[in-house]
């Protein structure tokens, strides 16, 4: 608070009782107890607790205690009185007990040190209502202060008193208080009030018949938002020369003074980095250099047109593209002083946290004057200023408004000569953008937003290329060479920090080779000892350790859904020719030769549905396809995104397809999509009573307002008829294959392959096998083959290889699924009228 200000209302009278009361002065001698809570809090610092019969026999308003529920408690033998907040207890408490806390106990304790203050006490005090006026404070002294809590933690506890003050409301001058700061229990004094020069109270005819009692001679004061607090011995000057009332003859007494730690962290600045060290954001660097240049070095070209020079840049991004070394780049060479706030700023204490970015923007403001220049950094923004509203506590809201406050503050500093214009600049990150609270992102103060995307493959290129500047290798690091060129194309949807994780374990595959291992020392613990690194050799990369590194290292954007799925190649399946081809011209050719599309016109295909009897290989052939085109590979069960609770699988369905963008190119492969999509015509439901929220989520993911990009969607079902035609539509999944049961070669072939891995008798035919199973799907085929090993096994455990008669046991327990009835239903199924074979 700057200071104090004159609210427009008036000093609250206390003494007009409610309509219809009969007026009396009535009091009460009670027996002093401790409170049941020993807990503090500035609303109950100064709450004493009395029976419901003696609260409403004093007069005390319960239906409005915080405006009629204040209190004089006395000794028996003292002229002298401290004033409390009364509140009703239980009914059953003792009626003849009042329960005073710590504080209230330390006021009487100044008149009568041996007061007993226990719960066996016999000590009696008399019990009234306040009559008297109420005053309004201006600033309040507190004394006691510098030595529990040093001078630079001033702003912190001075934010934080002021606060706990107006909780504690009531004050009147040698009042005893105690309040938590920091851990630790601070108890003060209230030295000296100086009121706020409002109107003077109402005299009311019932405060004029009670003998003894002016309504000048106030001695009560409420603490609110325009009250100030300062501190003995800290204040500037003088406090402020307004007639003081009377004060309350007081003994003075020594307080407890514990030592508190220091409130605002040192301003740090960021370690050195070169633009040189970064890759791949060259234009985001060039605009951040222009930006920054024109608002803090040709700042008067706007003033002089009477415009404010453009104050706040948010750098926003995925996580690992490179926003924190943009800003460390940014700090190193743009030779300004430099500022940061970060998560160390926040405190766990009422005030701590706004006094510390409220201590970085003052230092900032004092360190741009002349010809220097500062520049505030504030990483991971969303931390600091959440929507809101979105969140359950206050401290928020505060750490916005304080944020908004101090950059509008900026914009206010030139509002004056030429050297009074601000040449201050706030450069704010974060991965959240949509989780900042809206008044941040509004022009006047984030000007200026950047994104910082996932890099292309380019980018990557020169990424790769920093990352292996000084690191030695066994391949051709050029881009002559070829070999980076080619990971940085295969590397889809990786950030700036995955190939750095990529680099840094192929160093350490390096390292082990040099390593003896454990077999080759004597014992154990000699392996750690003979591992020490005692010269100055360093290590070589090979190219399979970037292979295996790339292998083993996900994308971060879709790293909790990527599935480690076991390497399948077109050579694993039998037969399909025509769908493999198909897909490898759907998928693959997109890739490899867009040249091809850009200059005919064309459009790569954006989904494809796989259907068929079960086991068929349409899983398998996905697979397959994940692993020859490279691409990051999001395998989705339907029923996986669905969920019980409104909302929840729509929202799992645009997380999807967000991610997927992300780390795009990409593929989605809903396995079991019928479950999905099912025809909203015929009233299919999917067991969870939302099946056409989650039908139109996914409907307007793949060809809705924003662009799929370059997301592949591949989908398999055996329940085409099922699919709602909105899915099938062009520009959804609009390219059809069906994958029948196998034929004669294709058989021959799947059994090869399942052979390759046997050891089998001389009497066992590929070709006969093949022609005794028409029909049979190529997971039915496997399934014989294994069922054979297991009927040879029972024979004898001993046996050599499985024999013919094993396979003519195996064929007589594995029957077909598939029937002559099912194929002739999936080859006569039509899409809206047009045959898909």
């Amino acid at each position: 608070m700057s200071g104090p200000r004159t609210p427009s209302r008036n000093p609250t009278n206390l003494n007009s009782p409610s309509k219809g009361a009969t007026p009396t002065h009535i009091s009460q001698l009670l027996t002093i107890r401790p409170p049941n809570s020993q807990s503090i809090s500035g609303k109950t610092v100064r709450r004493v607790t009395l029976h419901p019969s003696i609260y409403n026999l004093l007069s005390l308003s319960v239906a409005s205690p915080q405006h009629n529920n204040l209190v004089e408690i006395k000794l028996d033998d003292s002229p002298t009185s401290t004033i409390a907040v009364a509140w009703s207890g239980s009914q059953g408490s003792d009626s003849k007990c009042i329960q005073i806390p710590w504080s209230v106990a330390e006021d009487l304790k100044e008149l009568a040190p041996s007061l007993d203050f226990s719960e066996k006490s016999k000590s009696k005090v008399e019990v009234k209502k306040y009559l008297g006026s109420i005053g309004y404070v201006a600033v309040v002294e507190v004394e006691d202060y510098l030595q529990q809590v040093g001078s630079t933690d001033s702003d912190g506890w001075k934010y934080y008193l002021e606060h706990y003050l107006i909780d504690v409301r009531y004050l009147s001058e040698g009042m005893i208080f105690s309040c938590d700061y920091k851990g630790s229990s601070i108890s003060l004094r209230v030295k000296s009030i100086s009121p706020a020069q409002r109107p003077a109270p109402i005299e009311s005819p019932l405060s004029m018949r009670f003998s003894g009692l002016s309504v000048d001679d106030t001695r009560v004061y409420e603490f609110d938002k325009s009250s100030a607090v300062i501190f003995q011995g800290l204040q500037d000057g003088p406090a402020p020369s307004t007639p003081k009332p009377k004060p309350v003859p007081i003994t003075p007494r020594k307080l407890a003074k514990p030592q508190l730690p220091q409130s605002v962290p040192e301003i740090k600045s960021f370690p050195v980095t070169k633009s040189s060290s970064i890759g791949g954001l060259d234009r985001q660097l060039e605009i951040l250099r222009t930006h920054i240049a024109s608002s803090l070095l040709h700042f008067r070209r706007f003033t002089r047109s009477n415009l404010t020079p453009p104050l706040g840049i948010l750098l926003y991004g995925p996580p690992g593209t490179g926003k924190t070394m943009l800003l460390r780049s940014i700090a190193t060479e743009a030779g300004a002083n430099n500022y940061i706030i970060d998560s160390s700023l926040i405190g766990k204490f009422l005030g701590e946290s706004e006094a510390s970015i409220r201590k970085v923007f003052a230092e900032a403001k004092k360190g741009s004057n002349g010809k220097n220049r500062s520049i505030i950094f504030i990483d991971e923004i969303d931390a600091f200023a959440p929507k809101r509203g979105e969140t359950d506590t206050t401290s928020d809201s505060r750490l916005v408004t304080t944020l908004l406050t101090e950059m509008d503050a900026l914009a206010g500093i030139g509002e004056g000569s030429d050297d009074d214009i601000s040449r201050v600049m706030v450069v704010a990150a974060t991965n959240r953008p949509n989780g900042i609270d809206p008044a941040l992102r509004r022009p006047g103060r984030f000007d200026l937003e950047i994104e910082i995307p996932i890099p292309d493959a380019k980018a990557r290129l020169e990424i790769l290329k920093l990352l292996l500047k000084d690191v030695d290798t066994e391949f051709d690091k050029s881009v002559e060479g070829g070999h980076i060129t080619n990971w940085a194309n295969r590397a889809h949807g990786f950030v700036g920090a995955d190939l750095e994780t990529v680099v840094k374990k192929a160093a350490t595959r390096s390292v082990h080779r040099s390593l003896k291992k454990p077999d080759e020392v004597s014992s154990f613990p000699g392996f750690f000892l003979d591992a020490i690194d005692t010269t100055d050799e360093g290590l070589s990369i090979s190219e399979d350790d970037i292979k295996t590194a790339l292998k083993e290292t996900k994308p971060s954007a879709i790293k909790d859904i990527v599935l480690e799925l076991p390497e399948t190649r077109w050579t694993d399946i039998g037969g399909q020719q025509d769908v493999k081809q198909k897909l490898k011209e759907a998928v693959e050719w997109p890739l490899r030769h867009p040249e091809v599309f850009h200059r005919l016109g064309g459009q790569p295909r954006k989904g494809l549905l796989l259907y068929g009897p079960p086991g068929c290989s349409k899983t398998l052939t996905a697979k397959a396809l994940a692993t020859e085109a490279g691409l990051n590979f999001i395998a989705v069960k339907g029923p996986e995104l669905l969920n019980k609770y409104v909302g929840e699988s729509e929202r799992a369905v645009r997380e999807l397809f967000r991610k997927a963008r992300a780390a795009s190119p990409s593929i989605i492969f809903f396995d079991e999509v019928d479950a999905l999509g099912l025809n909203r015509e015929d009233g299919g439901h999917n067991g969870s009573g939302n099946s056409t929220g989650v039908l139109t989520a996914l409907l307007n993911e793949m060809d809705g307002i924003e662009e799929l990009g370059n997301v592949m969607i591949l989908a398999a079902t055996n329940k085409p008829e099922v699919i709602d035609p909105a899915l099938l539509r062009p520009g959804r999944l609009d390219y059809i294959l069906y994958v029948g049961p196998p034929d004669h070669p294709s058989r021959v072939e799947i059994l090869s392959i399942k052979f390759a891995k046997m050891r089998l008798g001389a009497d066992v035919d590929i070709q006969t096998l093949a022609s005794r199973t028409e029909s049979y799907s190529g997971a039915d085929l496997v399934k014989i083959c294994d069922e054979a090993v297991l009927a040879a096994m029972r024979e004898n455990l001993e046996i050599e290889s499985v024999n013919w008669r094993h396979f003519e046991e195996a064929l007589q327990g594995v029957k077909s699924v598939i029937t002559d009835e099912m194929v002739r239903r999936y080859r006569t199924w039509n899409v809206g009228g047009v045959k898909r074979v």
